[in-house]
């Protein structure tokens, strides 16, 4: 378990991760892999400490609950009981659930949205910003392919039932591919708040996953696959990790994935920080981040 009461992710992204170093080191591999795979669109998460999964705070709060990963079902369940308490005692009506989602999200409340970015650098910012948790950990940038149609929010995508709602069991949501991979999607939100486009913010969405997954070398146990139930200790969403420069990339959801060292964090940082401007304040640029701020580094009262 990591200091955060978080499973171990190691094993799971050790065999298929790269390694950065050095500010040079980050370019260097962004420029490889965009060029790599020049008729791709990515999207980046950065992870402040390598050992985090890639769960969403809906799923964390009720891995709490329940005290084992919740099942799509679980993650369904919940989010229709805070349609509930949104529409009913908070007086939300009227906003479709997946715009409602993302508002929850921008106040902490838990979803199942996953935040990424379009901007590497911005990503980058998230795995490297100061933080006396995790400075000493080494950091993950995780980067995701953009190959499906955008989601929209037409008929389809903004009614007050989400759509995943009416999936009521596996055969139905591997018919529409919810939770295989091959259904992400990257959804682009409107400017609901500032940060969105200070951040060129978007969320992925996809169901539980359902299928196993691929080691990528003989794990301690003699296995080379991680189970689906085994991948929802790490994953919220379906991931098929990949190596740069392979020459056909999975078919179903391909991940990227780096490891930061820790004595790089500060170099990057401050490159980023001084030499492009990407710091606290430009990336939550609204009241609440300011908040945030001031409650995270008092001394900047005095």
């Amino acid at each position: 378990m990591t200091s955060m009461g978080e499973p171990d992710a190691t094993d799971l992204f050790a065999p298929w991760e790269g390694w950065i170093d050095s500010w040079e080191t980050f370019q260097q591999e962004v420029n490889r892999l965009t060029s790599t795979y020049s008729n791709e669109r990515f999207v980046w998460r950065g992870h402040a400490n390598a050992r985090w999964g890639l769960r969403s705070s809906l799923d964390r709060a009720l891995t709490t609950q329940l005290d084992r990963p919740p099942t799509e079902d679980d993650l369904v369940a919940a989010e229709k009981r805070l349609l509930h308490l949104a529409r009913i005692e908070w007086r939300l009506d009227g906003i479709p659930a997946l715009q409602l989602f993302a508002q929850m999200q921008h106040v902490g409340v838990p979803t199942r949205l996953l935040d990424v970015t379009f901007n590497p650098l911005i990503a980058a910012w998230f795995a490297v910003a100061r933080d006396p948790i995790n400075d000493e950990d080494p950091a993950r940038l995780l980067v995701f392919t953009d190959s499906n149609r955008p989601l929209q929010l037409n008929t389809n995508w903004n009614s007050n039932t989400p759509r995943w709602h009416r999936l009521t069991d596996e055969t139905s949501r591997r018919r529409v591919n919810w939770g295989t991979g091959l259904g992400r999607k990257i959804w682009r939100p409107p400017a609901l708040h500032d940060r969105i486009p200070a951040q060129n913010a978007a969320f992925i969405l996809d169901g539980a996953p359902i299928d196993a997954l691929e080691s990528g070398r003989t794990r301690p146990d003699g296995r080379s696959i991680w189970a689906a139930a085994e991948l929802r200790r790490f994953a919220s969403v379906p991931m098929r990790l990949a190596h740069v420069g392979e020459d056909r990339l999975p078919k179903k959801a391909p991940v990227f994935t780096y490891r930061i060292s820790p004595g790089a964090k500060s170099e990057i940082r401050e490159q980023l920080e001084e030499r492009f401007g990407y710091r606290f304040a430009t990336v939550y640029a609204d009241i609440e981040g300011m908040a945030e701020y001031v409650k995270r580094w008092p001394e900047q009262l005095i």
